[in-house]
């Protein structure tokens, strides 16, 4: 009989970061349950074959009926007409009795649900864990988590010294999985380097060397495609040894039913009931709506404004606005949600990510305030020269569209289709009139074959603004010829040669679909 020790390990995040873990157990294809803690905060995951199926979390901000308040889609009134809206199991079967609620709704919330925490526990500086082979998810009680999706977005946004610690060495060695094939949308530089790699190992340095990139993006890269289970890792210090993933495997467990219902339940109180004249208040961690947290992000004039501090605020204070903003609003909880809400909260987050980036360092800081306020005088300065209020936000609102769009367009540039796309959908956001806004940001979505659709109708409002820029239908054209729609660009290339004969661009790729 294995020893139970075998089967139980415990560790600390410092040593092994939570990220590290799930990428360890998912390679390693082990069943079990990670509990993990840090003050009076703890959480369960649940893992089968090395997939995140279930979690639960004693966090008030992780229970159901809160999830449904942040999104709007209850109000604290129906909320407290649940008998037990603190616990989720009951809480979905009264609205599945109602027909609120489909069993596919629920589905997909208890998945949104162990997502968020999965994402909230990435953001944790520190913290305790334990891993238990004997205690299992039971059957039934499983859900579709895309934690690789998660570590793969948490890896691309880690810093790079932060990177740089979780090795020990530039000799590390890395080797591509059997199993690596990937829905992840790869940039060119992550791609290149994944195509470096090969079944036998090679070292940081030899990647390094082949891509002509500095060492620490080609870790930076590295590193995300193994946290994302593309590439398997050599020669360093994993939580668990072969010798206890063997052990983990092989021993015939008892199956625990420890997940029938959540053990970890928030302390969460039903409201007092007041009088009929006032409405029953359910205390919840989010002090702001989404849609609140809309207008705070697109409607600010200053990063402060955007993260909801004063001008004046400390480090620390900047940081925790940051990372309360981020917990509440980070687009891996709003999966679920129309493709126009999803696209705003992701462009919302991106924004945020920018504010925090730029104000957390004292000399970016410093410049963001000297270019903030020179901003600010040009606004006064505007209207004092007798423009309207109005007028002078549409002019500041222009200048906001075209720095997104000068961004975005750099990124376009330079390959990178989906860093572009946040900034070049502002850009059209702020100035929706302005036609070569929408060209690129059609170019930039027809990187992604799902998005075709919405590709092509960004660039055809680009001509039906300007009929008569040329560059305009040159990429529509290309865009025919990109997806093989060789008739259409060739009537586009016609319509654009009678208004410009004498286009070389136009006339060339003509000729080259005659040939």
């Amino acid at each position: 009989m294995t020893p139970q020790s075998d089967l139980e390990i415990k560790g600390n995040f410092l040593t092994h970061p939570f990220a590290e873990l799930l990428a360890e157990i998912a390679q390693a294809r082990v069943s079990g349950s990670l509990r993990v803690s840090v003050k009076d905060r703890k959480c369960v995951i649940y893992l089968k074959d090395g997939r995140v199926v279930f979690a639960v979390s004693n966090a008030r901000s992780s229970r159901l009926f809160d999830i449904m308040l942040q999104r709007n889609r209850l109000t604290k009134k129906d909320v407290v007409q649940v008998p037990n809206f603190s616990n989720d199991f009951e809480f979905v079967a009264f609205l599945e009795n109602k027909d609120f609620l489909t069993k596919a709704d629920s589905h997909r919330l208890f998945t949104d649900q162990i997502e968020a925490i999965i994402v909230d526990i990435l953001e944790w500086p520190d913290g305790e864990w334990a891993f238990s082979s004997l205690k299992r998810v039971r059957d039934g009680l499983t859900f579709d988590v895309d934690a690789t999706r998660i570590l793969f977005d948490y890896a691309r946004a880690m810093a790079e010294n932060a990177v740089l610690s979780r090795f020990r060495s530039f000799d590390e060695r890395f080797r591509r999985l059997l199993s690596s094939e990937t829905s992840l949308n790869l940039t060119s530089d992550e791609g290149f380097i994944f195509s470096r790699i090969g079944d036998e190992p090679v070292t940081v340095t030899d990647l390094s060397a082949v891509g002509g990139m500095p060492e620490g993006k080609a870790l930076h890269i590295i590193y995300t495609l193994w946290l994302g289970g593309m590439i398997a890792r050599d020669d360093w210090r994993p939580a668990f040894s072969e010798a206890t993933v063997g052990a983990m495997l092989g021993a015939r467990l008892e199956l625990k039913q420890e997940a029938k219902m959540p053990l970890i339940q928030a302390p969460v109180e039903a409201p007092a009931t007041e009088t009929p004249e006032k409405e029953p208040v359910v205390e919840t961690e989010n002090p702001i709506t989404l849609e609140e947290y809309f207008q705070q992000v697109e409607g600010a004039d200053t990063y402060y404004d955007l993260l909801g501090v004063e001008p004046k605020a400390d480090a620390a204070q900047i940081k925790q606005a940051y990372f309360k903003l981020a917990k509440m609003f980070h687009p891996d909880r709003y999966h679920s949600e129309r493709e126009e809400v999803f696209k705003r909260i992701q462009s919302a987050f991106t924004e945020l990510a920018q504010a925090h980036e730029t104000l957390k360092s004292d000399a970016n800081r410093e410049l963001y305030d000297y270019r903030a306020r020179k901003e600010l005088a040009d606004r006064e300065k505007r209207m004092s020269s007798g423009l309207s209020e109005d007028t002078a936000a549409e002019a500041g609102q222009t200048e906001q569209a075209e720095n997104h769009f000068q961004r975005g367009f750099s990124l376009l540039m330079d390959d990178n289709f989906d860093e572009s796309l946040p900034f070049l959908a502002r850009a059209v956001h702020y100035a929706p009139k302005n036609g070569r806004y929408h060209a690129y940001y059609g170019k930039a979505l027809s990187a992604n074959e799902k998005q075709r659709h919405k590709a092509e109708s960004e660039m055809q409002t680009a001509v039906k603004i300007d009929p008569n820029n040329p560059t305009f239908r040159i990429l529509l054209a290309e865009f025919f010829i990109q997806f093989n729609l060789l008739k259409r660009a060739e009537g586009e290339l016609k319509r654009l040669l009678k208004i410009f004969p004498g286009n070389r661009e136009a006339r060339e790729l003509l000729d080259s679909l005659k040939k």
